[in-house]
This record gives C-alpha cells, sequence and structure tokens, in this order.
C-alpha cells in the first residue's frame, strides 16, 4: 500500500519531535493507513480513480532550470508515461521516459537543485498535506480514547475537519489542471 505522508508530516502536526514520533511511531503509522484508505475512497466516491495508483517519489539527479525539456531523476522506474507530478510543488507533464530521465516535460517553472523531491501526481505534495492533517486527527483520537475526562479537544477537530474539507475539494475537482 501505497502512504501518502510519513510519520514526520503528521508527527509535525501534533508538535512531536523525533523521539516522540519514534515511541508513537506504531500508532502514527496505523493512523496514516486509516487516513490513506479514507482519501482513497473518497476519490471512488467521486467516481474518481484513486491518487495511490499514480503515486511514485523519487529525487532529482542534478539542478534543473525551469523550462527544461527533460528531467533526470535518481531512480525513474516506477513513473509512467505519459505523466504528471511536481518537482517540489511545482506542477509539470511529461510524454515520455528513457531509462531514469523524463522526456517532453512541459511547465517547470522554477529552478530546482540537486536532490530535491520529485513524485509522479501533480497533486501528491497536497495530498501529502491532507494526510498528515486527517493521521494527527485520527491519531488524537486514538489517544483520547486512552485518557479520562478528555474528548481529543478542538485541534483535532480542526485538523480533521479541515483534512476533510481540502479532500473532498480536491476529489471532486480530480485534477488541479
Amino acid at each position: 500500500m501505497t502512504y501518502y505522508c510519513s510519520t514526520a508530516d503528521a508527527g509535525s502536526r501534533l508538535g512531536l519531535d523525533s523521539a516522540q514520533r519514534d515511541r508513537a511511531g506504531t500508532r502514527l503509522t496505523g493512523a496514516i493507513r486509516r487516513a490513506t484508505i479514507d482519501i482513497d475512497q473518497c476519490f471512488r466516491d467521486y467516481g474518481r480513480d484513486t491518487p495511490s495508483r499514480e503515486t511514485a517519489e523519487t529525487t532529482l539527479d542534478g539542478a534543473h532550470a525551469a523550462n527544461t525539456t527533460t528531467v533526470d531523476l535518481t531512480s525513474g522506474g516506477a513513473f509512467g508515461v505519459p505523466g504528471n507530478g511536481n518537482i517540489d510543488g511545482d506542477s509539470f507533464a511529461w510524454t515520455g521516459r528513457s531509462g531514469n530521465q523524463l522526456t517532453g516535460v512541459t511547465g517547470i517553472s522554477a529552478d530546482h537543485a540537486t536532490l530535491v523531491t520529485v513524485q509522479q501526481g501533480e497533486f501528491a505534495h497536497v495530498l501529502r498535506e491532507i494526510c498528515a492533517d486527517l493521521s494527527a486527527s485520527y491519531y488524537l483520537e486514538d489517544e483520547s480514547a486512552f485518557q479520562t475526562g478528555q474528548t481529543g479537544g478542538n485541534r483535532g477537530t480542526a485538523l480533521y475537519e479541515r483534512g476533510w474539507a481540502n479532500l473532498r475539494r480536491l476529489a471532486h475537482l480530480g485534477t488541479v489542471d
């Protein structure tokens, strides 16, 4: 299963340092799994392909300038052809792939440094934020079940509502184009 965010993403929403994330790793992973399933199901509810079918991630192999027509990846085997993606949030499209190089690239609007994250799926970076919000809210919900007199508070509710509002909007649109 492809997850849309990491324990570091969800942990940052909760204000956890790396040691706290390590201790809460299993529960955070469970919350991330639940959020990923909910994201896929929301897309299905709107009659859209699930984003996880189009998700791949690697890094740039070298710096790239705006308006480049090829993108060198450290590992491009998981990237489909043709495709849409983003480099550090900068959306772009490609028409071919030769080994670890995407060809026929259009839409890169900024310069990007070597080893910057490249994702297939034009809104993978948005899904990462949504997943982090939902995962953190699920974690707080689960955590509050073990603490007497607490309900998860407004923080968990705010993360949940923001995550679901953004997810429904994105699933309804189906694309950012």
